[in-house]
């Protein structure tokens, strides 16, 4: 009877190992699966350039796509106007060209006037005096 008990003991023993090694086998086939499909294409310089010429592209095509839709819709008074300020430079860009020639005149826009301060008198006395008029009062 004890031997019957001994051999049931390393039986279950046995089986229990088994089933242990299954499920880390699992586990590292399974850690395994996951390092390859997160792992994916190393990169390198070429690949890179590859692959950034051809977003540049696809980039390109869209926004070309795009601003052709926008053009679409425009009339064509909208259409040159956008296209004015398109090609303007921005005050960044400006500043970093670095153009010692600009000067405030330069970067008006066509048809602006500019207006004189000293042609116009302030008007602070009478401003003072409209206020003395008024009166405020807390009893009623």
């Amino acid at each position: 009877m004890s031997h019957l008990r001994e051999q049931l003991s390393q039986l279950v023993c046995l089986r229990a190992e088994r089933r242990e090694r299954e499920e880390k086998e699992k586990e590292r086939l399974a850690l395994e699966e996951e390092e390859a499909r997160t792992r994916g294409t190393p990169v390198t310089i070429e690949s890179f350039k590859a692959w950034k010429a051809a977003f540049d592209k696809e980039f390109a095509m869209q926004r070309a796509r795009e601003e052709e839709e926008k053009m679409k819709i425009l009339t064509p008074k909208e259409r040159e106007e956008s296209k004015r300020l398109a090609s303007r430079l921005t005050g960044r860009q400006l500043f970093e060209r670095g153009d010692k020639n600009l000067e405030d005149d330069t970067l008006l826009e066509e048809g602006t006037v500019s207006v004189d301060a000293s042609q116009y008198e302030r008007q602070e006395v009478e401003e003072e005096e409209e206020d003395e008029g008024v009166t405020f009062s807390d009893s009623e």
